[in-house]
């Protein structure tokens, strides 16, 4: 019980993450403080490795934990998509 608590747990943090990485990227972007854009590349990289930790942990382990769905494949794609995209995106311009 306790063990898909906090696998459930985990996973709906990472979607919160996401959803508000998302958010801050399109404020920043209409901002056009493009610079930005790196730290939340960065803090998704890290919370896709705290991820991908977590599913290989409840996979190989053992707990029990009853898997419904393919969401935390999704959550790690937009992650990493996301994080592909605010890197090309968070490059500002050369001054000339």
């Amino acid at each position: 019980m306790l063990a898909s608590i906090i696998y459930w747990g985990i996973i709906l943090v990472c979607v919160a993450w996401a959803a508000l990485s998302l958010w801050f990227s399109v404020f920043y972007l209409a901002r056009k403080e493009n610079g930005n854009l790196w730290a939340f590349a960065f803090f998704n990289v890290v919370v896709a490795i705290v991820l991908a930790i977590s599913l290989v942990i409840f996979r190989t382990w053992g707990f029990g934990v009853t898997q419904y769905s393919s969401l935390i494949y999704v959550v790690l794609a937009v992650l990493l998509g996301s994080t592909v995209l605010q890197a090309v995106l968070g490059r500002e311009p050369k001054d000339a």
